[in-house]
Formats: structure tokens, C-alpha cells, sequence
């Protein structure tokens, strides 16, 4: 990383090219070209390629695929799709959206500087491709600007990715869940309170809730005299199972014990 940020020597900056060259990345800029001729004259007299873009961190991988820079979306997507396909084997459960939140931070970082070397590569090709002006131009603003179906294209692609992803991580889960829970009941039939404890915690998976594991905590922590832990476990049971009359005839009893 440290190598691509020093590059600055042999970096080309958007003042550094002929007028032609600047018309033809703002014509394939397309929308909003003014904006981004600011953000790229700004970034000519600095020394590293960072620059904040709003609209990538807003809009994270859909803003790449808007102003058709497909190949980084789904590239990262990738990333995204082997980290979670990792994360559900080995932990059993995906990772938090949060845990890629840095990575959505920096790709807004080099989001102008990325589209900048993105619009410059093909102004370069098409130049070669269609020596006369006018055509080229055309051809800038036809293959540049932006592309909502390209966007909506992705918004159904990670839709598919999270169903995907969803019906992955149920399944390895309960294949990994069922064995571990009832080896957890037993413990706590034989009054190992503490071992059928421990096992429910790890097993344990906010993405994908078992109200038997918060009824079962429930039952351990009365019996302990932990009251408030018990009250807390019995409540996410009866977020998920709210119809159980004989939880909140049990929850009752649990408030009553708190007085």
C-alpha cells in the first residue's frame, strides 16, 4: 500500500494533461463532471491520492457500479462473499456488518483517485480505438457517465448474495447447534448447570436465533438466583415465541422473585 501512496513521482495529475485530454475525461465523466474536475484539480496538488468522495461512502460498492466501474464492485464483493463463506464455516456465523465498515471508509478515501486512473484508462484505449475526434467523443460519453442498470444490476446481485449467504449460515449452523444443544439439555437435566451453560453460550448465534437456547438460559440462571439474567433471557425468549403462556406465567414469576 505504502509503495502505491508514493507513487507520486510518476503519478499523472488531471493539470498535467493537454486540454484535449481534460475535455475528454469530463465528457466521459459524464454527470456531474463538474464536480469531479474540482475533486481531481484538488488532488493534482496534493502529495498522496486521498480525497473524500460522500457518494461512495454513502453508497459504498452501488456507487462504483453507478459510474460503471464494475470490475471494483464485484471484486470486492468477492472479497466479501470468500470473508463470510470463511467466517460461516470456521465461526460458524458471518462476521458484523461493522467489521468491513474501515474498508468502506478507505475505498471513500480513493474513491476520485480510483475513478480518476478508472476515466484516464479508457480515454487512453479509446484514443487508439477511434482516432477521429468527434467519434471519440461520443463514444466517451456512450461508454462513460452512469448506469443505473448497471447499479440496480448489483443491488440484485447482493440481494441474491444475502439470501445466499443466509441459508448457508442457517445451515451450517444448526448442523453445528443441534448435536451441541442436546448434549447442553442433558448437562443441565443432570444439574451440570454450569457446563450446559457454557455450551449455550457458544452456541449461541445472533444472526440466526434459537428461543430454546434463551428459554433454557432462562431456567438455569432462576435456578441460580440470577435473577436479572434469567428475567433478560426469558424476555429474548418471548421477543421470539411471544404466544408461550407458560413463559409469561414463568417471566411473571421471575419479576415477582425480583422484588
Amino acid at each position: 500500500m505504502m509503495s502505491w501512496l508514493n507513487r507520486n513521482k510518476n503519478d499523472i495529475k488531471f493539470a498535467e494533461l493537454d486540454e484535449e485530454t481534460q475535455e475528454e475525461m469530463l465528457a466521459f465523466a459524464g454527470k456531474r463532471n463538474k464536480v469531479y474536475e474540482k475533486k481531481w484539480e484538488k488532488l493534482s496538488t496534493k502529495k498522496t491520492p486521498i480525497s473524500w468522495n460522500w457518494a461512495s461512502f454513502f453508497l459504498s460498492l452501488f456507487w462504483f457500479t453507478y459510474r460503471k466501474m464494475n470490475v471494483y464492485a464485484y471484486v470486492f464483493l468477492s472479497i466479501i462473499v470468500v470473508v463470510d463463506v470463511l467466517s460461516i464455516l470456521f465461526l460458524k456465523k458471518t462476521l458484523p456488518g461493522s467489521t468491513m465498515a474501515p474498508a468502506y471508509v478507505v475505498l471513500a478515501l480513493f474513491a476520485n483517485k480510483l475513478y480518476f486512473d478508472f476515466a484516464l484508462s479508457k480515454v487512453k484505449k479509446l484514443k487508439n480505438l477511434y482516432p477521429d475526434r468527434d467519434e471519440r467523443l461520443e463514444m466517451l460519453r456512450k461508454r462513460g457517465g452512469v448506469s443505473w442498470l448497471h447499479a440496480l444490476l448489483f443491488v440484485l446481485v447482493m440481494i441474491t448474495y444475502g439470501f445466499g449467504s443466509v441459508y448457508l449460515e442457517e445451515e451450517v449452523y444448526y448442523s453445528y447447534m443441534t448435536p451441541k444443544f442436546r448434549e447442553a439439555a442433558d448437562l443441565q437435566g443432570a444439574g451440570k448447570l454450569d457446563e450446559a451453560l457454557t455450551i449455550y453460550d457458544d452456541i449461541e448465534n445472533e444472526n440466526v436465533p434459537v428461543p430454546s437456547i434463551h428459554y433454557n438460559k432462562a431456567l438455569i440462571y432462576e435456578e441460580q438466583q440470577e435473577y436479572d439474567k434469567a428475567l433478560n433471557q426469558m424476555n429474548s425468549y418471548l421477543d421470539l415465541v411471544p404466544d408461550d403462556e407458560e413463559a409469561i406465567e414463568i417471566q411473571k414469576e421471575m419479576m415477582e422473585n425480583m422484588k
